[in-house]
């Protein structure tokens, strides 16, 4: 695995958060399988990039201007470990929400497969082989 892929990660953040969700998706595989059931208690798993772009139109219904914004990341195998903050406001109370979510995405001649999403770093670390 080469420097490249967390550099397409930080590019397709970026394109993300500028709303551009065709540049975000171009190093996503066509049958991607972003999994939140470790991040959230209603998570759920999302295939493909309609999944995902369903995914995100909800985000961006719920928040409007919903952000995630790396914080760390490093490369590990055919591994991505990052560290994101997601903020965001609700569009109907108006709320400030910000926390730290955990990613692990599983890379293939430079396409994500997969996007594992974690609550805890420790689960994470532990996802690509490491600990705390």
């Amino acid at each position: 695995m080469s420097q490249a892929n967390a550099e397409d990660f930080w590019r397709g953040t970026a394109a993300y958060n500028a709303g551009d969700w065709d540049a975000a998706l171009a190093d996503v595989d066509p049958e991607v399988v972003f999994d939140l059931t470790r991040a959230a208690p209603d998570g759920q798993t999302y295939r493909g990039h309609e999944g995902v772009r369903d995914f995100w139109r909800m985000l961006r219904e719920v928040f409007g201007d919903y952000r995630v914004d790396p914080q760390e990341v490093f490369e590990c195998g055919d591994r991505l470990f990052t560290r994101i903050r997601i903020s965001g406001t609700g569009q109907a109370s108006g709320a400030v929400t910000e926390d730290v979510l955990y990613q692990v995405l599983t890379i293939h001649q430079g396409k994500v497969m997969r996007a594992d999403f974690f609550r805890e770093r420790g689960q994470a670390l532990e996802a690509v082989g490491l600990s705390e």
